[in-house]
């Protein structure tokens, strides 16, 4: 696995980062999804300070997250559920084909 060094820019402030290099257009994404929600919640002019934007920009990346974990699990949830149930219907109907003559 190589780490790259990679130039990214959030808010107008230039960094540095290392990345797997595989990882490298996800880190990209990340960027371009941070500084979305920065602008956004900048034109809204409630808060003032890039520092506070781009913590309340990454607040809502986060939230916004996690909510589609919670949502993910559940649905994962009730596709296992769903399996279970089917292969429970199919060991039923093989056996009924065992017992008969």
């Amino acid at each position: 696995m190589s780490i790259e060094q990679v130039q990214i820019d959030i808010m107008n402030v230039a960094l540095t980062v290392s990345t797997p290099a595989e990882e490298k257009e996800t880190l990209l994404q990340a960027v371009d999804m941070l500084n979305k929600k920065s602008e956004a919640i900048k034109e809204s002019g409630r808060i003032v300070g890039s520092d506070k934007i781009v913590i309340m920009a990454a607040l809502n990346v986060v939230h916004d997250l996690l909510k589609t974990t919670f949502q993910d699990d559940l649905a994962i949830g009730e596709f296992e559920r769903k399996i279970a149930d089917m292969t429970q219907a199919c060991d039923k109907a093989l056996s009924r084909l065992d017992q008969q003559p």
